[in-house]
């Protein structure tokens, strides 16, 4: 396999880095809000809260599955370990499905019976450092995902860039319960974090399940690889293309059918040639190509 992302162990080092990050800031974040929910009583505080434990689990769940995706294939493991990202991101979406049905839930219950807060100076003071954390949080991982391309760190950073929506509602829903008695507006903003987390949900299984499946590549990256296989004049056609992704590494596989007077060297070579301009294509890309004579081919 050739990488274009630099080498294997500083993407590692890069993915890690953002897991770490957002495992500080989402451990700062839930002693901030129990205390903010603790003292104002916020429905909105508390949607804000279970967020950020779920951030703080999935967080953790990321860099164990960072550390264990980028161990190299071994006796068990033939084709690498980087399916971990993928199993990580579906235990994180059963969690944040069932945060999300408990804070929507309390926030119908406070909708119908509205309740002022009781200090909402805290609340306010914490969601605005949770606003302006989550940003920094954000744009450190979008820094680390250019140099990483891990599909963890992508996953995480998309989920936590929902967070910086859901803060910001949080906050304006104190400030109306607070400054103008709008009380059920606190409510409102709990059943819109419930929202933001049930959409993270899709997203998350959106990503996961193809990979854990064994999802064919995108109809567009197919498209190209046949393109690779056409321009290759020694080539006269191929059959049993399959592809599919696990974390950051794609495979492809495919019989390539050549003339059947080709010495071994020289079909060798041939398929060498379609590799290497796959994997120029697409970086982490394990390609195999079985040489197939195309008499023999023909006659099944």
């Amino acid at each position: 396999m050739h990488g274009s992302l630099g080498t294997t162990k500083s993407r590692n080092g890069w993915a890690v880095a953002g897991t770490v990050a957002a495992l500080c800031v989402a451990g700062l974040l839930i002693a901030a809000k129990a205390y903010a929910f603790f003292v104002s009583g916020s429905v909105a505080v508390l949607g804000s809260l279970a967020d950020s434990a779920l951030d703080l689990l999935g967080s953790a769940a990321a860099f164990f599955a960072v550390r264990y995706a980028s161990q190299p294939p071994d006796d068990d493991h033939r084709f690498g370990h980087e399916k971990a990202e993928a199993v990580s991101a579906l235990a994180q979406a059963f969690l944040i499905s069932a945060s999300a049905l408990f804070i929507a839930v309390e926030s119908i219950k406070r909708l119908v019976h509205p309740q002022p807060l009781e200090d909402s100076g805290a609340a306010i003071a914490v969601l605005t450092f949770g606003v302006v954390a989550t940003v920094g949080l954000v744009t450190f991982q979008t820094f680390a995902l250019r140099r990483s391309g891990s599909l963890v760190v992508e996953g995480d950073r998309a989920h936590y860039l929902g967070d910086v929506i859901a803060h910001s509602g949080a906050l304006a829903a104190v400030f109306l319960s607070a400054r103008f008695g709008f009380f059920r507006a606190d409510a409102i903003a709990g059943l819109v974090a419930a929202f933001f987390l049930a959409w993270s949900v899709r997203e998350l299984v959106g990503k996961a399940l193809p990979q854990v499946m064994d999802q064919e590549l995108p109809d567009e990256d197919r498209d190209r690889i046949i393109a690779i296989i056409d321009e290759e004049p020694e080539a006269y056609g191929f059959h049993n293309l399959r592809t599919r992704r696990s974390g950051n590494v794609r495979f492809v596989q495919m019989h390539l059918d050549m003339r059947p007077d080709l010495t071994l060297r020289e079909a060798h070579e041939i398929a060498d040639r379609v590799e290497k301009k796959i994997e120029a294509i697409f970086p982490d890309t394990d390609v195999i190509v079985h040489q197939d004579p195309l008499e023999a081919w023909e006659k099944e």
